[in-house]
């Protein structure tokens, strides 16, 4: 299960070609059955998957993993195993009680994921003229409180700190109000802070930040590909295969419990020259080198 329809999860086909390579062949010897949600539906769809007493739930994102460890909490007798992937801090997130050690009936996989410090000292890299930032938070958001303090302090401590224009957030139509009521000049670029604002609303900040002729990050480079400036996060590939691991072994009967938490450290920046050209920016020769991935 997935929250956020404007996109399948980027782990998920490398998830399934990793299972097929372990033997696990859909409609053959498993049923996968995968569920793109919106955020209200989160909740519902994890209740269902109990009471159909499904083998394995796999959580992509924050927002089906909160709803299937609270779905699958509720539970008596035998709890159905979770394998969550990329959540955003598995700790404090009180998804397991250790890395080595998760101790529930969830486990899985994540990377380095709000790594808004060095998002930020790109973007000034990228755009010399980036002063005002439309920051956009996500209230309803559990983690926007811990990633906005991390986000200021990093915009303070830039060699020439940014001003931040904090707005809230919650819906596409807030988002629309936001941008649509922006005068000339007020900002040199946009930035989605909260996780559920990159995860449900990515593809219509990049329209609409298109329209106010703004750039924008991304939060993974498929978002990049579609429009935003540029991205620095995780590559998503190699937890989706790593998730097939997991699910290959709670399959053979191994317990959630018993396999550690797995961190891939692996990030990838992206940039998107033909947005760069759009906007009048121009990209500096060394950025692109550094580029993992360049969209012309």
């Amino acid at each position: 299960m997935h929250v956020g329809t404007d996109h399948i999860p980027p782990a998920l086909e490398p998830l399934e070609a990793r299972l097929a390579e372990l033997g696990w062949t859909d409609g053959k010897n498993i049923q996968l059955v995968f569920r793109n949600l919106e955020p209200e539906q989160a909740e519902g769809q994890a209740e269902a998957f109990v009471r159909e007493r499904v083998d394995v739930i796999v959580s992509f994102e924050d927002q089906s993993i909160d709803a299937a460890k609270a779905a699958t909490a509720s539970m008596r007798g035998r709890r159905i195993p979770v394998v969550f992937l990329h959540p955003s801090d598995p700790l404090a997130d009180g998804l397991a009680k250790s890395l080595s050690r998760p101790g529930g009936n969830l486990t899985g996989v994540f990377g380095p994921r709000d790594v808004v410090a060095k998002q930020l000292e790109r973007y000034q890299l990228l755009v010399p003229r980036l002063h005002r930032v439309l920051t956009l938070v996500d209230p309803t958001d559990p983690r926007t409180e811990r990633t906005l303090k991390e986000y200021q302090s990093a915009a303070a401590q830039l060699q020439r700190p940014l001003e931040l224009e904090i707005r809230k957030a919650s819906t596409a139509a807030d988002l629309k109000r936001i941008f649509r009521s922006l005068r000339p000049g007020e900002v040199d670029g946009a930035f989605l802070l909260s996780n559920n604002l990159r995860q449900n609303h990515s593809a219509l900040t990049i329209k609409l930040a298109e329209e106010a002729r703004l750039p924008v990050q991304g939060s993974r480079k498929e978002w990049v590909e579609q429009g935003a400036l540029f991205s620095y996060g995780i590559d998503l590939a190699p937890l989706g295969r790593a998730g097939a691991r997991y699910i290959d072994s709670i399959l053979r009967g191994t317990a959630p419990a018993d396999l550690p938490v797995e961190k891939i450290p692996k990030i990838e920046f992206a940039l998107n020259l033909k947005t760069a050209s759009r906007l009048g920016i121009k990209i500096p020769q060394d950025m692109i080198i550094r580029a993992d991935e360049v969209y012309r």
